[in-house]
Formats: C-alpha cells, sequence, structure tokens
C-alpha cells in the first residue's frame, strides 16, 4: 500500500493523543502525496489542516482562576436561580461553557483590549506585586450586531467561569418598588456562586436619574444598582452591555474600570467573519474581497444572515460550490435585500450586475486585477476588458 509506513506513523501518533506530533505526520504525508504528484489529495489535506489551525487558533484560552479573586460556591446546572416573587418569572440564566464557544472575531483595537483583560487574569501574580487586582467590571456598547454578546461569553469561557446573564424581562416589575428588589436577588445570588454577570440590555436598569420622561420609581432602581454594584467589586465579575450608552447615567459608568466601544466590523475583521460564515464552503481571497466590498458597514450579525443565505442558496441550487456560484448567490440575495440607499456596493449589485463589474474595476481603492475579478464572477477576461472600456468611454464621454 503506497504512502503506508506515514499512514502507520499517523495511526501511531493518533493513539498517543499528541497533538503536535500527529500534525507532523500529516504535514510529511501532504508532502509525499505532492512529490507523486496527486496534488488533489494533497490540496485536500492542506484544506484539513487550516481548518484544523484556524479552530485550534479560535479556541479560548483558559485562566486558572486564584480562589481569593473570584469568591463563592460552585455553579451548577442543579442550581435554582432566583425569581420574582409575585411572577414566578426568572431573574437570570446559567450558561455553561462546553468547550464548543469560537473567539469572536474583532476589530484589531478591541481585540487587543479584550485580550488584555484576559491577559491581566493570566497575570494575577504580577499585578499583586504593584498593589493592584485585575479588572473586576467592564462595560460593552456599541450598535445591535457588532458581537457584544458573544465577547460577553468569551470572556467569561476564558476565565472558565459560568455565565449568569440578567433577564430584564423578569428583573422590571410594574408593582412599585419590586424591580429594585429583583436586582437585589439578583446580586445576592451573584454573589453567592463563582461566576461573570452578565447585565445585557443594561440600559433598561442604568437610565439617567433625571430623566423627565422617568418616573421617580428609576431613581430608586439606579440606587439599588449603584449600591450593589459597589458590592460585587469585592466578589466577583461583572459585564454590563448596552446599545444605548447615551442613556446611561453618569454615575454608572463611573463604576466599570474598562469600557469598550464595539463597532461594526472593520475591513480586516469582516474578511475573517466572511470566511469563518461561509465555512465550509471554500472561498478564495478575491471572492472575500467582494463580498466585503458589498458589506462593508455592516453588522456582524448582518454580515452572519447574508453568508447563511447564500450558502442556503448555493447548496439547494446543486451548484459545485465554486467562486463563481458564490458570487451569483451573492447577488441573488442582494436582490431581497432590504436596500436602504440606493447608491452602495450591494445595491449596485442586485440593480444590475454588469455595472457592479463596472465600478469595481474602475475604482482604484479596490485592488483587484482583470484576472482576479474573472476568477471571481465567471465573466471571461475579454468580458472584463470590454466593460472596462466601456465605462472608459462613458467616462469621457461625461467630461
Amino acid at each position: 500500500m503506497e504512502h503506508f509506513a506515514v499512514i502507520q506513523s499517523l495511526v501511531r501518533v493518533g493513539l498517543t493523543g499528541d497533538r503536535d506530533a500527529f500534525e507532523q505526520q500529516v504535514i510529511r504525508l501532504r508532502s509525499r502525496l505532492e512529490k507523486a504528484k496527486d496534488t488533489k489529495r494533497a490540496k485536500s489535506i492542506d484544506r484539513l489542516l487550516n481548518i484544523a489551525s484556524t479552530t485550534k487558533e479560535l479556541k479560548p484560552s483558559r485562566v486558572e482562576l486564584s480562589k481569593t479573586m473570584v469568591r463563592g460556591e460552585r455553579l451548577t446546572a442543579e442550581t435554582h436561580p432566583p425569581v420574582d416573587r409575585e411572577t414566578g418569572a426568572r431573574l437570570c440564566i446559567v450558561d455553561f461553557d462546553d468547550g464548543s464557544l469560537m473567539a469572536p472575531i474583532l476589530g484589531t483595537n478591541v481585540e487587543l483590549a479584550v485580550n488584555g483583560l484576559i491577559e491581566e487574569w493570566q497575570n494575577v501574580t504580577a499585578l499583586e506585586k504593584v498593589g493592584i487586582e485585575p479588572t473586576r467590571t467592564l462595560l460593552i456598547y456599541g450598535p445591535p450586531g457588532s458581537g457584544k454578546t458573544m465577547t460577553a461569553h468569551y470572556v467569561a469561557s476564558s476565565l472558565s467561569l459560568p455565565l449568569v446573564t440578567a433577564r430584564i424581562d423578569g428583573l422590571i416589575s410594574s408593582f412599585l418598588g419590586k424591580t429594585a428588589r429583583n436586582i437585589a436577588h439578583l446580586f445576592d445570588f451573584a454573589n453567592r456562586y463563582a461566576c461573570v454577570l452578565l447585565l445585557d440590555e443594561f440600559d433598561a436598569i442604568a437610565k439617567i436619574r433625571d430623566d423627565p420622561h422617568e418616573v421617580g420609581e428609576i431613581k430608586r432602581v439606579v440606587n439599588t444598582l449603584l449600591q450593589n454594584l459597589d458590592h460585587r467589586r469585592d466578589c466577583g465579575v461583572t459585564i454590563a452591555i448596552t446599545n444605548h450608552d447615551g442613556l446611561l447615567d453618569p454615575a454608572v459608568w463611573r463604576r466599570f474600570e474598562s469600557q469598550i466601544n464595539i463597532d461594526n466590523p472593520d475591513r480586516s475583521a469582516l474578511n475573517e467573519l466572511i470566511k469563518r460564515f461561509l465555512h465550509p464552503i471554500e472561498t478564495t481571497p478575491e471572492i472575500v474581497q467582494i463580498f466585503a466590498h458589498c458589506l462593508d458597514g455592516y453588522s456582524g450579525a448582518d454580515v452572519e444572515r447574508i453568508c447563511m443565505s447564500v450558502k442556503r442558496m448555493v447548496a439547494l441550487s446543486g451548484a459545485k460550490q465554486t467562486t463563481t456560484d458564490l458570487f451569483q448567490a451573492l447577488t441573488a440575495v442582494a436582490t431581497r435585500l432590504p436596500i436602504d440607499c440606493y447608491d452602495t456596493p450591494i445595491s449596485h449589485l442586485a440593480l444590475d450586475q454588469k455595472k457592479f463589474i463596472q465600478h469595481i474595476v474602475n475604482d482604484p481603492a479596490i485592488d483587484m486585477t482583470q484576472e482576479a475579478i474573472a476568477r471571481a464572477t465567471g465573466y471571461s477576461q475579454p468580458q472584463i476588458s470590454s466593460i472596462k472600456r466601456k465605462a472608459e468611454f462613458q467616462d469621457r464621454n461625461k467630461s
């Protein structure tokens, strides 16, 4: 059997559980296939190596927390969360990381900020030497769908702690004084157990106290919230999330040591999101660039939704899942989107595919050769050249 020696080594190393040694044997097999001119199988193994490498990078690195830094009992699936005494509604839900969570794809500066916070918990001893502790309170704000909640889950997973997420519908009560009481009960629960407390839709309970549209009850709620946030600093980690940072009471901001603004993805993050959401369909740099050009300015959630629609269309069409198929599917999906602005790349694609190509082939800001555009769109290079000449002719006539 050809390459049996390598396969035998693969089996032997795989059974020992040594991932690095196993990967070396896979690379060895790929090299053998390349030398044997079996390029199809070599490329198949290369794709598997790339996928495995990406998965390994996405796994959150675990932090061994000191018991003196995060106090509390162990939270289990059998632990009953607190409820509203009048309605019986749960005040929170508890999530336990099962190891399947992928790291969020964030802009460079945001990623540095989030990883810096986790790094603090990885180096508690160094911080203690200068008399400080790692950050315990984090406020994340930004537009909907930008990855705020996923980032909170990632932080909790990296700290090896369960995530206790407040249920706003359970906390807020129509009974006078009951909302403040529910908040106190929620914090009592979170302070009892070793966990990360997540306050999603934070603006619902942390509004400006002098808002003329709010009744006096909001002042009681915010005062209770501030008191509990202060007390929790000695117990555990708290993360708050809001889409409406302008509504927060000024005193609330001071309770959070770190404040991170997560906006819509920048171009680098957008490229990585597109590759992740289109997986397992194989992508090329050219098709990713076209997707990114069309989806620039969209939130991460919108990018995921559009990529999922593209994958459905490709799968149901029975196409071969080539870059050309992806481009045609993106065109079809674009026609079904609510186009708010008629002068955006994706609206151009929806209205006239050739005009869209005409735009990207003549835009100096889009660094794509005619060959690359042809590979991505399925048009021949002579067709691309013809479209480019036609656009240049129209521009000369206009001037």
